[in-house]
């Protein structure tokens, strides 16, 4: 897998881990560290808030102790399956990899990776001869979040 940075709404920008060869009609499944999915829980949230949760899925994470170990739990909500025939799929556990990765939204969001310019790149292309670059934006803490400093 290569790191990359990826979006699903020509918006918000991600740093992500895809393996470039494993896509559908060119968009990727991204995989994410916590704290990213973190950041993507809020903006999904914010995002709903803002348009209704209608046509939003919201990024949840809860963590939990479990033997005095702090267990995260990602959950995937996709509203607009509660009423209806899907509503058994409405809420999704995303589990983490082994790596501890996750990926939120798989191929249902339409990931789609960016290049150094943050030009999409649809299906992704990587050139093994030029060294994958990731644009890391700073990310602000998280209500409750301890900083180091």
């Amino acid at each position: 897998m290569i790191e990359v940075m990826v979006c699903c709404n020509d918006r918000d920008r991600y740093p992500a881990w895809i393996d470039p060869t494993d896509h559908r009609d060119g968009f990727v499944k991204p995989w994410f560290d916590l704290e990213t999915v973190q950041r993507i829980a809020e903006d999904s949230q914010a995002e709903a808030a803002e348009f209704g949760h209608g046509g939003v899925d919201t990024v949840h994470v809860i963590t939990g102790q479990i033997d005095g170990q702090d267990r995260p739990l990602v959950l995937n909500i996709c509203w607009m399956y509660l009423d209806g025939e899907k509503h058994q799929k409405a809420v999704e556990n995303v589990e983490r990899n082994a790596d501890g990765l996750y990926a939120v939204g798989g191929y249902d969001w339409n990931w789609y990776m960016l290049d150094d310019l943050l030009n999409p790149v649809i299906p992704p292309r990587v050139d093994p001869a030029i060294p994958t670059q990731v644009k890391r934006e700073i990310l602000p803490p998280f209500p409750g979040q301890r900083t180091n400093g």
